[in-house]
C-alpha cells in the first residue's frame, strides 16, 4: 500500500494516464466521437495532476522521525 504514495510511483502513473488520454484522443480526431477523445484526454490530465499533488502534499505533511 505504501508503494501507491511515492512520488516516483505518482509521476510515473500521471505520465501513463496523459499519455493513454493523448492516444485515445488522436485515435477519434475526425471522427463523430472526438468529444469522446477530449473529455478522456482532460480527465486524464486533470486527475494525474491531482493524484500527484495529493502524494505530494501528503508526503511533505507527514512527520519524520
Amino acid at each position: 500500500m505504501s508503494s501507491f504514495t511515492t512520488r516516483t510511483f505518482a509521476i510515473v502513473v500521471s505520465i501513463g494516464a496523459i499519455v493513454a488520454g493523448s492516444a485515445c484522443f488522436a485515435a477519434t480526431v475526425g471522427t463523430p466521437a472526438q468529444w469522446i477523445g477530449v473529455l478522456i484526454s482532460s480527465l486524464a490530465t486533470g486527475l494525474s495532476g491531482m493524484y500527484v499533488g495529493t502524494v505530494a502534499r501528503h508526503r511533505s505533511r507527514k512527520p519524520r522521525r
